[in-house]
């Protein structure tokens, strides 16, 4: 080896050299940033986008942030749920957006967890906007790396009384009380406990500790079940109808337990949508009011329940939407129906398809 060349390569191996070289080796290849377009807002913390070289839209999961439901399956509409979408929809929606992870890819329903830019020059992070505009609450049940400036954007929108704090809260109280949620009434009885009061049904001797896992236990059932389902339920959590001539007889078995077993069909019989699931494989018609609508990529869906994960849905089909009136969802939605079509299992999930506006009829 000449003298030229040992001199250089003492110089490579010098300290200096190799703390200017280390941080670029300790990197690695760089990665492309991560973005898409915003096609679709579900609610004030989840999005609907389309990545680059993706089949169809991908769910996002704004992380550390929690908005009021509108679509959930069991807790129902919450306060201040439509403005919070409508919100984010206004400021990303059809936008090409950034995606920044953090410590998890997904969460539990593989939606996944991103923090959302919007493009320059705006640059704003979605996620911090929603809660310093009060449409969402800090999410810390999971550790996130930015979490002390979202509860810092939160703390701002309560004292500034923005959207979910207006009017330091009581915004929501007056909501509720209005009659846009179903009380759970709670009277002070003999012996230091409480009665419990819910939707006709009540429970008696509750003891003060046991209070809050009996409110949460029977708004859940309230939120979950059809009334029919909720009724038994209620019943094995101790609660009975006030009016004793509504009291269900019960036989062998759990009590208020009722049977699965399929019903036989007879051509032209109008059944209940909560009935559904006996009648797989069968075209029927069944009756009830739409209670939630939701317009998706490609199909609408028209619930008969907010549990759209356990109850019968209604299907319409994009394509087929023009051969309905101008606007199904307002058409449809608080309305008592009664509609003829197949009951089949898609994902898990009970579903009717309508392909004819024949085959739903208003009826109320």
């Amino acid at each position: 080896m000449t003298k030229g060349r040992t001199s250089l390569v003492q110089r490579l191996a010098t300290p200096a050299f190799l703390f200017l070289l280390l941080p670029g080796l300790l990197a690695g290849p760089a990665s492309a940033a991560e973005t898409g377009v915003v096609e679709e807002v579900v609610d004030g913390d989840t999005l609907l986008v389309r990545t680059a070289g993706s089949v169809g839209a991908v769910t996002v999961r704004l992380i550390g942030i929690d908005a009021p439901e509108r679509t959930h399956p069991s807790l129902g509409k919450e306060f201040f749920s439509d403005e919070a979408a409508a919100h984010l929809t206004t400021l990303c929606r059809g936008k090409t957006v950034r995606l920044e992870k953090d410590a998890e890819e997904t969460d539990k329903y593989d939606r996944l967890l991103r923090y959302v830019f919007l493009p320059p020059p705006d640059g704003r992070l979605l996620n911090e906007e929603m809660l310093r505009a009060g449409m969402a609450r800090a999410y810390t049940r999971y550790p996130f790396f930015r979490k002390d400036a979202f509860l810092a954007a939160e703390g701002r929108a309560r004292r500034e009384g923005k959207g979910l704090w207006k009017d330091g809260g009581m915004a929501e109280a007056r909501w509720l009380a209005a009659g846009n949620a179903a009380p759970v009434k709670v009277f002070p009885s003999g012996g230091r406990t409480f009665v419990l009061a819910h939707k006709g049904l009540a429970k008696a001797g509750v003891e003060r500790g046991d209070l809050p896992r009996e409110i949460e236990g029977i708004l859940q059932l309230r939120g979950e079940l059809s009334d029919t389902e909720f009724t038994s339920k209620a019943r094995d959590r101790g609660f009975r109808p006030i009016d004793p001539s509504k009291e269900i007889p019960t036989k062998s078995g759990s009590p208020g337990q009722r049977a699965l077993q399929p019903v036989p069909t007879v051509r032209g019989t109008i059944i209940p949508w909560e009935d559904a699931h006996r009648h797989l494989s069968e075209e029927i018609v069944v009756e009830g009011t739409i209670v939630r609508t939701h317009r998706a990529k490609s199909v609408m869906y028209l619930n008969f329940h907010p549990n759209w994960k356990r109850y019968l849905t209604l299907v319409i089909f994009v394509k087929d939407l023009p051969l309905f009136p101008g606007n199904p969802e307002m058409a449809y939605k608080g309305k008592k129906v009664r509609v003829r079509g197949e009951v089949k299992v898609y994902k898990d999930r009970l579903e009717m398809v309508v392909r004819s506006p024949e085959d739903i009829t208003v009826v109320q």
